[in-house]
């Protein structure tokens, strides 16, 4: 069977169509429904794709937009897996820098709520000591090099790389 579109024939089919000349079989196409999809540079981890964005370190603030004009939102870390998804891809890259994340407590200190959604935060990862609103600046939360890009908090304009985050697309392939 050759997959069209070089995609892998893993998929269950949808549906088949045969087409027949005169009683003798053409071909088949098979439909393969609702196969998941990311961007060309993002990579996949459970229903998400991640863009890391390390060209120009810029400010949280910054970081949300930029985001939001791909489609995707800061980062919004919710599970243990998809942490150590994003901290072994980091030190697997070898990143020496920081990383924001869409978590900020700028509407209520001490109140952490994910950018997005404005939900709890549920899972938390924060770095020992932290967060600890240095001076009475940091309201916006960063994956932290120096402490194994566990969580901690920052000023929002402090210049940092930062992760986007979207669903995966569905796309329908064909097989035949």
């Amino acid at each position: 069977m050759i997959c069209w579109l070089s995609r892998l024939c893993t998929h269950e089919p949808k549906f088949t169509m045969n087409f027949y000349l005169f009683g003798v079989l053409l071909s088949t196409v098979v439909f393969v429904a609702d196969a998941q999809n990311c961007p060309a540079g993002w990579l996949h981890h459970g229903t998400s794709c991640y863009a890391f964005i390390d060209s120009e370190p810029d400010g949280w603030i910054e970081g949300l937009f930029y985001c939001n004009t791909v489609g995707a939102k800061l980062v919004e870390i919710e599970t243990a897996s998809e942490n150590d998804f994003l901290k072994k891809h980091l030190q697997s890259i070898g990143a020496t820098t920081n990383y924001w994340i869409g978590l900020s407590d700028s509407i209520q200190e001490g109140h952490y709520l994910w950018q997005s959604t404005q939900d709890n935060v549920d899972f938390t990862d924060w770095a020992p000591g932290e967060p600890n609103d240095d001076h009475h600046t940091e309201d916006c939360a960063e994956l932290f090099q120096p402490f194994g890009f566990h969580w901690n908090d920052a000023p929002c304009s402090t210049k940092s790389n930062f992760i986007c985050e979207k669903t995966m697309s569905k796309v329908s392939n064909v097989i035949g």
